[in-house]
């Protein structure tokens, strides 16, 4: 597979529990996404290597690289149905665990975005990297992985991913016992307290995926600050913006739109379509655009004048509406973050 061209995938996925907070509720449905929604989530999710990279701005283009290069390797396609690559069983035991855990984590954050309108998706544990021990609290109980926000009622969301080469029961049922018992998430009740689950059926090799909803908790409460949040969200896409600018000229590379700089970002090393004559049609990349006010935050304003400015006012005064793009395959989620590919 090839996340640069324009491709529908399809996914079976089964839900218990997620009729809001009721129990028990059971769905099983097929879920379809195309190639730039897979590409939303890869980017946006927190993934190991961001934390490697928190303190090295400049590996973040090896680090989008890096995740295009292991998804496209380890998924193959058939009918539309995303399966496991044969390449793969030549991986040890440990390659394939790493492998299986960032397809975990990636699809995750597409399930929260696709079935439960989720915006954001963060790994709780950059709070501490970069706030210190204290910014994120989780009274009574071992502090879950993930926080989901949706922006336009403000509610939290608490989620716990696992991915496994085969169907395993033991690990779904750890994700499930680490978010039960979450009562409150700054003070209000999550909309959903998740675990996840990505595994390849022995079947046919097809990439699923399971979703169990905890009942409402009544042990601990999750304590942090949202601007942190929102910070911690959008801080490495717009290092990911800033460190391709640097690699380019400005006016080579950058476009304003509709209040949204956009930048090209290709795919060093995986930049070759044998199928193409022309060079520069050759070339595999993709277009990230970002809204021109969230780059401004975090590139001109001080330490001192980001405690007076509220990134989350920024987020909120940012129209709703998406840019007009012509003659391009374009998707924009809504935190505001799109990518496109001419």
């Amino acid at each position: 597979m090839k996340l640069t061209q324009d491709n529908c995938y399809k996914l079976a996925l089964e839900i218990t529990g997620c009729n809001g907070m009721e129990w028990p509720f059971f769905s099983s449905k097929i879920l379809e996404f195309n190639n730039l929604e897979l590409l939303h989530a890869l980017v946006t999710c927190a993934t190991p290597s961001q934390h490697l990279a928190l303190w090295h701005h400049e590996k973040r283009s090896q680090e989008f690289i890096f995740k295009v290069s292991m998804i496209e390797s380890i998924l193959s396609v058939c009918d539309g149905y995303l399966i496991k690559s044969p390449e793969t069983e030549y991986l040890d035991a440990s390659e394939k665990s790493v492998t299986s855990y960032y397809l975990g984590l990636i699809f995750t954050k597409l399930f929260s975005m696709k079935e439960f309108q989720t915006d954001y998706f963060l790994n709780t544990t950059l709070f501490e990297q970069v706030y210190g021990k204290e910014s994120f609290i989780c009274n009574g109980r071992k502090k879950p992985s993930f926080v989901g926000l949706t922006q336009a009622d403000g509610k939290w969301s608490i989620w716990e991913p696992t991915g496994k080469r085969d169907h395993a029961p033991k690990a779904l049922s750890d994700a499930f016992n680490q978010v039960l018992g979450i009562k409150s998430v700054n003070g209000q009740a999550p909309t959903f307290a998740m675990a996840s689950m990505t595994y390849f059926d022995t079947k046919h090799n097809e990439l699923q995926g399971i979703l169990r909803n905890a009942p409402e908790g009544k042990k601990a409460d999750v304590h942090f600050d949202k601007e942190q949040f929102l910070t911690l969200y959008y801080r490495h896409i717009c290092e990911l913006f800033d460190e391709s600018l640097r690699r380019r000229p400005f006016d080579s590379v950058i476009d304003y739109i509709d209040g949204y700089l956009e930048i090209e970002l290709e795919l060093f090393g995986l930049n070759i379509d044998e199928h193409e004559t022309d060079e520069y049609a050759r070339k595999r990349r993709v277009k990230l655009g970002v809204p021109k006010k969230i780059l401004e935050y975090f590139q001109y304003h001080t330490p001192a004048a980001k405690q007076e400015i509220l990134l989350s006012d920024i987020v909120d005064a940012i129209p709703d509406n998406e840019p007009e793009l012509q003659d391009s395959h374009f998707f924009m989620g809504r935190d505001k973050i799109y990518f496109r590919i001419v």
